[in-house]
């Protein structure tokens, strides 16, 4: 009986939940979804994941600055060590330095559930290979890739090489490349400062040197004064089988290309309907008048000492001094020194605009007197910068400076010139006796006189030299150097001098007793007026 009475409330029971479920949904639309929120919460238990990125298990060509680069979740903190040395915390990616040799870096995470360990096992060989990119390793290296962190097999096999130059452009490789594949396999070497070249309105990539890289590629270039430019392959319009334009905009273009050669933009030219030139006056059969497009330079002459492993910045100012705006062509021919600079500029009438020199003197650059030249040119006009770089020793004991006045600047064939010279002592050397040889050469660094001579130096030293030029010079520009050697280490200093004819000799003669004759009569003249 009982078991009745139970199993009827029940029923019971279940029948008025029922019930109470229907009353409350009598207050809804039909068909209307009820909802509920309801908060989850899922907990981790156990260690931090862990995984090292870089370094990898590679033979690694720098020892500088590499990079231990990590994913990590779950962690409360991490630390790492290298060859069980003192451990380092960390909280992101860090770069570090090693000697030569085998290398085991070890790093860990940990949280309250446990210790999480990782390591890899590395090794640096200074002498396995050398990349020359401090073009694309410096302040405007913008997205360029780090060299630095990439192992030996890494290279050779490298996914989306970028090449950047902030001021000018950037080149992004869209296929495999090998770096160790160039035009001479077994030197251990890559030069990307000397076969690569990426400068206002140009991308250059010498492919005969470097056929590893003649690979399809996005280029971009940065800062055009175009409205609507065109692409140009050696100087030619690019075919559409090898450029393909991406996007312009902003003074940005982005074009692909198929293989590597030098490319440069132009403005596309405007359609002509007749397909002649039309002449602005009234008669037939005229050619049109080509405007001047002369301009002028506020220096044609460059000397600059450099010591082994230094850089420094030269300034030369372009003039545009006419009416029309005028394009000039800026070329450089002494790409082993001048490694920075601009390739075109656009003037204005009446526009001056200074471009930057930026000259590099390699570690491995042997002191000496280095000379060569930057053409600037427009369609009209040529003109010559003549450069002299002196390199000395990183570690010269002496600094030298050379100067030749005036009045001696021009001087015949047979005829002296005098140079201050002046040499400072860098080191607590006392009293020594140092080589100094004096040097003249022309542009083509033929030596037409030479003579050596021993100064006693302590502190410092200051002397005229006067220097006979042969009577077989030829006439042109001559450079004269002053070089000190010393204990195997060279300091040098150059200065410009011209070798002119006898009239022009004479001329100046008459010109210089000229203005003093009007510097006796102003003398005189003043005296008079003062009694």
């Amino acid at each position: 009986m009982k078991r009745w009475v139970v199993f009827g409330c029940s029923i019971l029971l279940l029948l008025l939940i029922l019930v109470s479920m229907r009353i409350a949904e009598r207050g809804k639309p039909v068909g209307e979804a009820v909802s509920s929120n309801v908060a989850i919460n899922i907990s981790v238990v156990g260690p931090p994941e862990l995984t090292i990125i870089t370094p990898k298990n590679d033979t690694y060509f720098n020892n500088q600055s590499l990079l231990l680069n990590f994913t990590s979740r779950y962690a409360s903190y991490i630390f790492y060590n290298i060859d069980n040395s003192a451990n380092t915390t960390i909280t992101s990616s860090t770069y570090f330095n090693v000697s030569s040799g085998s290398h085991t870096i070890y790093l860990y995470a940990n949280n309250t559930y446990g210790l999480t360990a990782k390591n890899v096992s590395f090794f640096v060989n200074l002498s396995k290979f050398t990349v020359h990119y401090e073009e694309f390793s410096g302040l405007y290296k913008g997205n360029s890739t780090n060299l630095n962190i990439s192992g030996y097999n890494e290279i050779q096999d490298l996914n989306g090489l970028v090449l950047e130059k902030t001021d000018y452009g950037k080149i992004h490789f869209d296929e495999l490349i090998n770096l160790t594949d160039d035009l001479n396999s077994s030197d251990s070497e890559l030069d990307l400062d000397t076969n690569t070249n990426i400068s206002f309105n140009r991308i250059e990539i010498n492919s005969t040197a470097l056929p590893n890289l003649n690979k399809s590629a996005t280029l971009t270039l940065y800062n055009l004064i175009f409205t609507n430019p065109r692409i140009l392959k050696d100087g030619a319009v690019c075919p559409a089988s090898i450029c393909s334009t991406q996007s312009y905009s902003n003074g940005i273009l982005t074009f692909t290309v198929t293989q590597f050669s030098t490319y440069t933009t132009e403005e596309t030219p405007a359609s002509s309907q007749t397909g002649s030139v039309v002449s602005s006056s009234g008669g037939g059969g005229g050619s049109a008048q080509k405007a001047s497009d002369n301009f002028t330079l506020d220096q044609e002459k460059i000397t600059i000492k450099l010591k082994q492993g230094e850089v420094k910045t030269e300034e030369i100012i372009i003039t545009n001094p006419g009416s029309q705006t005028i394009k000039v062509e800026i070329e450089n021919l002494f790409t082993d020194f001048v490694v920075r600079g601009e390739d075109m500029v656009v003037l204005n009438p009446g526009e001056s605009k200074t471009i930057p020199l930026y000259l590099l003197a390699r570690v491995t650059t042997a002191p000496g007197l280095y000379l060569g030249k930057i053409i600037i040119s427009t369609e009209s006009m040529k003109k010559e910068i003549l450069m002299a770089i002196d390199v000395s020793s990183k570690k010269a004991l002496f600094d030298l400076k050379i100067e030749i006045p005036k009045a001696f600047l021009n001087v015949a064939p047979g005829g002296e010139i005098f140079a201050n010279i002046q040499i400072f002592s860098l080191g607590k050397t006392g009293r020594v006796d140092t080589e100094v040889t004096y040097t003249i050469k022309d542009m083509d660094e033929n030596i037409i006189s030479r003579e050596d001579e021993s100064i006693a130096v302590e502190t410092q030293t200051s002397f005229v030299k006067e220097i006979k030029i042969p009577s077989s010079a030829k006439l042109g520009n001559y450079i004269l150097q002053a070089k000190a050697n010393y204990d195997n280490e060279t300091a040098s200093s150059s200065t410009w001098f011209n070798v002119v004819s006898e009239e022009h000799m004479s001329w100046q003669n008459i010109m210089l007793v000229i203005v003093i004759i009007i510097l006796i009569i102003l003398i005189i003249f003043t005296l008079k007026k003062k009694r």
